[in-house]
Order: structure tokens, then C-alpha cells, then sequence
């Protein structure tokens, strides 16, 4: 702009010398024109005309670089999938109404088996729902924030009266209604919830970081509840939390130290009441001195992608120490439904079989009916490669949920678990007592082999003895126990399995109170660890 002026300067300074010459020389009036200056004048010119239009594409550049600048700025706020607010955008709106002590409350939702729609549909699909949960969460709460924290994580920011609880509930429950109507998308129907987690608490000065992990915390309860739920945020969730980061931290340093171990629960033939194998079942040895169940930390382990390496840790040593016990006797171990899904488990199973020398020929794989649905073609494949290593395979807790006759035909199961609910109540309750004969039928005439779990009383063995030939497990039987008391109440184990009086078998007395819940502890959820 200033070499732009400098030249207009000297144009009009020229002009008034040279313009009256040139005038009076077109009507004759004149005899003398400085060619030079003139010269110079129309190089004037034409220099104001080369700066004039560097300017314009200067200014054009200039204007380009704000709207690049201004598109920055709403991409680093902005989700782009939705067109929400994204995790830095609404927390800079939280920042600001922090600053000026306006009364907020957070809501956090997350949808529930988004997952599913992904892998049955296409990431397509799963885009286009979650526009349309965008769309509908801003229907609902049209005056406020809402954003997308990533995946299938959204939040709505809540100010003034409405974030007052009884406000904030209901507007929670506004957007749980709105999710009641099924998505279309590309001719699909597919349903959609949330749980929703509300910290209406904030408090003058609270950090953005513990606001949303307040939130956060209330609506991982919401999915513990079983999904679909509003939770709102107490203080003793927060130390509950604690709690399980302490225990996490403790279960990674204690894996690789051996403190898990196996426990080994007897399972007998109910009519010939011989020994014939031991279901393997985790416990904890904690630092602290305490035995912690599998119900405290089987879940963590899971939800952590510890479970795989827990398992393989008490599987070494189980098959370390059932080696030298006589080869008729088999070990059942749990796995996982999440193990299931790894396309090496066969190979890592196989690596520990070498490692300990103890025959594939001896291992029975629990799996539960829920694993076979969560990726059929790779369970399938796993179960296949496995059996092909001579490991048995065993379907669990038999109807309680999910079996079928096809699932039955497609899946080569060498075992049929009942579950201990039916065993539990089949002399009182008829119902009962038609699944477990209908068990035992089916079993028959597919020719698989049975195990009733949860059998406590020489009345419900005698029942079972009368239904067909079949193994049975439960505190009759004996409680879990580890390897050295093992040894200590059945010295001759090394030497024979079979033949054996119940009586003298028996690893633990009768239970105090027969409970349905016997030996749950040990079983659920079910892995190879516990």
C-alpha cells in the first residue's frame, strides 16, 4: 500500500506538469512536450496498475487465510462427523460459565451396543446413526450444549434453572424417550439407547476435568445396571473408583508374580461314584494375606484385558500340578467370552501345553452359551482348532439363556454342563425338574456326555442317578481347594482315580446351609480363571 501511494504521488505530480502541455499540443497551441516526462508518466501509469493488482491478490490471499484461520477455529471446537461440540468445545462454554458462577450440570451418555450396529451394518451405517442421535439430542435440549466426546460418547451441558436436579433429571429423561424410536437407516430398522450419567453438583472453582469425570463415573454405573439407565453421580462412586484403580494396579503386578493360583473343586460320576476329574478355579492371593474371590476380580480382568493373561497364569500351574496325578483324571477350565474372541488363543493354549507336558487329551474348555454370540464364524473357527489339538470342549450352564438344537449342531461340543439354578430347585419346582430330564434326554440322543453342577445332598444325586448316567459336581462333592490340601486329604491321587467311596473322598464336610448360590462364587462370571 505505501509503494501503491508513493507512485500515485508521483503520477499526479507528473500529470499536472505534462497534462496542460498535452492538451495545447492536440488543439496546436503548443510547441514543446517533454518526451521524457511523458515517458515517465505512462511508466507511472502502468506501475500503478501492476501495484494496484498485487494489492487485490494480496487482499484475496488475505481473505482466504482468515477463512482458513476461522475454519481452524471451528474444526478445534467442532465434531465433524455430527456437527456437535467436541471435547475442547464444550469444555471451553464450561470454562466460561465456571467463570462467571453460572449454576451448571453435566449429563454423559453412551450408546449402548453401538458396537453391534458397526460390525452387523457397516462403519457407514454407524455414522449415520449417530447423526441422527446428534440430531435428536439438540430436538430435545434446543437452548443448550451438546457435544460428541468421541465414539458413541455424547454429552449435554445444562445451565440456569435447568440445571437444577429435578430439571436436569428430566430432561434426561426427555432424551431417553426420544432414543425410544427405532433409526432408519438405509432400509435397516435398528433400536437405540443410552446410559446416561448426570453430575448436577458443580460447585464454584470445580475443574473441567473433575466435572467430566464425575459424569463419567455416573454413567459406568448406569452400564453396570445393564444399560439404558440414568444414574446420577454420588460421592462414594468416586471412592469406589479408587478402589478399583488401587485393585487394578495390584492385579497387574500380581499376575506376573503368581499370586493368582488354581483352586480344584472334585466332579464325580454320580453312579459309579468315582473320581473323575477337578474343574480349575482361580483365587487370589493378595499381599494383605486375604483369599479374594473371583466375583472381585474377574470383571476387573476382563474389562482390563487382563483376563488372558490371568487364565494362562493359573493354567500354567494347575497343569503343572496335575501332571503327575493319574492320566484318567481330566481338568475343566473356564474361559472366557472375551478369550474367545482371540484368533491365537489356540496357539497360546498349545504353547502352555508344551511348556508343562500335560496332554491336551486331559483338558476340558468350559464355554458359556453367551460366547457364541459374540463372534460365531471366529468362535467356531477357535473351537474347531482346538478340538483338533485333542482338547475337549464343554458348553456351560446349559438353559439358562441362549442354546439351541442349531447351535448345538453347528458347535462340536464333547460335554453338556447343567446349570446349578435347575439342579438347585428341581426337587421342588416342576419346571426345574422337566429341563433337567429334557437335558439329560437331549444329551442322550446326541450322545454327549452330562455334568449337573450344584448337587448338595445325597437326595439330589439319587434324583440324578434315577434321570441317567452322568458326572456331577457341587458341595457334596467337595468345596475348591488348593493343591496342597488336595494333597494332603487325597495322597493316593497320583496313583489311582478311580473306585474311590464317597465318604472318604470328600474334600470339605457338608455345607452349613445349602444355598442355590453354592459355589457361585466360583463360577460367575466364568473364565478361565474363575
Amino acid at each position: 500500500m505505501v509503494a501503491l501511494s508513493g507512485a500515485v504521488a508521483v503520477f499526479v505530480g507528473l500529470s499536472s506538469w505534462l497534462l496542460p502541455q498535452a492538451v495545447a499540443k492536440i488543439f496546436g497551441a503548443a510547441t514543446f512536450l517533454d518526451e521524457t516526462l511523458s515517458a515517465a508518466l505512462l511508466l507511472n501509469i502502468a506501475l500503478i496498475l501492476l501495484i494496484w493488482r498485487g494489492s487485490q491478490v494480496l487482499s484475496r490471499q488475505a481473505q482466504v487465510a482468515d477463512d482458513a484461520q476461522r475454519e481452524v477455529g471451528m474444526v478445534a471446537v467442532q465434531d465433524y462427523a455430527t456437527g456437535l461440540l467436541n471435547r475442547p468445545g464444550i469444555s471451553a462454554i464450561i470454562g466460561e460459565k465456571l467463570d462467571v458462577g453460572e449454576n451448571i450440570s453435566l449429563i454423559n451418555l453412551d450408546l449402548d451396543n453401538f458396537k453391534k450396529i458397526n460390525d452387523l451394518y457397516g462403519h457407514e451405517t454407524g455414522d449415520i446413526t449417530l447423526k441422527e442421535v446428534a440430531d435428536r439430542l439438540v430436538a430435545v435440549t434446543p437452548d443448550h450444549s451438546c457435544a460428541r466426546l468421541g465414539g458413541d460418547e455424547f454429552a449435554v451441558l445444562l445451565s440456569g434453572e435447568a440445571a437444577r436436579p429435578e430439571n436436569t433429571r428430566a430432561i434426561a429423561n426427555d432424551i431417553q424417550k426420544a432414543f425410544g424410536e427405532p433409526v432408519s437407516v438405509c432400509g435397516t430398522i435398528t433400536e437405540i439407547s443410552a446410559s446416561m450419567g448426570i453430575y448436577d453438583q458443580v460447585q464454584p472453582g470445580s475443574a473441567i476435568v473433575d466435572i467430566f469425570r464425575r459424569s463419567d463415573i455416573a454413567m459406568y454405573e448406569a452400564k453396570k445396571a445393564g444399560g439404558a439407565r440414568i444414574v446420577r453421580f454420588e460421592p462414594a462412586m468416586e471412592a469406589q473408583v479408587q478402589q478399583r484403580y488401587k485393585m487394578e494396579a495390584d492385579m497387574r503386578e500380581g499376575i506376573p508374580n503368581g499370586e493368582f493360583v488354581p483352586f480344584y473343586q472334585p466332579q464325580y460320576g454320580i453312579r459309579g461314584s468315582n473320581l473323575v476329574g477337578f474343574e480349575v478355579l482361580a483365587r487370589w492371593n493378595h499381599p494383605s494375606g486375604e483369599l479374594i474371590e473371583p466375583t472381585d476380580f474377574i470383571p476387573l480382568a476382563e474389562a482390563t484385558g487382563m483376563i488372558s493373561p490371568l487364565s494362562f497364569s493359573v493354567m500354567r500351574q494347575a497343569f503343572a500340578d496335575a501332571k503327575q496325578w493319574d492320566h484318567s483324571l481330566v481338568l475343566a477350565v473356564n474361559i472366557s467370552p472375551v478369550q474367545l474372541t482371540d484368533p491365537h488363543l489356540d496357539k497360546q493354549i498349545m504353547k502352555i501345553l508344551a511348556e508343562t507336558g500335560f496332554p491336551a487329551q486331559r483338558l476340558e474348555l468350559e464355554i458359556t452359551e453367551s460366547s457364541l454370540l459374540e463372534d460365531t464364524p471366529l468362535v467356531l473357527r477357535t473351537i474347531t482348532s482346538l478340538k483338533a489339538l485333542g482338547i475337549r470342549i464343554s458348553l456351560d450352564d446349559f438353559g439358562t439363556g441362549y442354546s439351541s438344537m442349531t447351535q448345538l449342531k453347528a458347535f462340536p461340543f464333547d460335554r453338556i454342563k447343567i446349570d446349578r439354578s435347575f439342579v438347585f430347585s428341581m426337587l421342588d419346582n416342576d419346571e426345574s425338574a422337566a429341563i433337567v430330564k429334557s437335558i439329560a434326554s437331549l444329551a442322550t440322543s446326541l450322545n454327549v456326555p452330562i455334568t449337573a453342577e450344584g448337587i448338595e445332598s445325597d437326595e439330589m444325586r439319587g434324583y440324578l442317578d434315577e434321570i441317567g448316567s452322568m458326572d456331577g459336581q457341587g458341595w457334596l462333592y467337595g468345596r475348591a481347594t488348593s493343591k496342597e490340601e488336595l494333597i494332603k486329604l487325597l495322597p493316593q491321587i497320583a496313583l489311582v482315580a478311580g473306585g474311590y467311596d464317597i465318604e472318604n473322598l470328600k474334600i470339605v464336610g457338608e455345607p452349613d446351609s445349602p444355598s442355590e448360590d453354592q459355589d457361585s462364587e466360583h463360577k460367575v462370571p466364568k473364565s478361565a480363571a474363575g
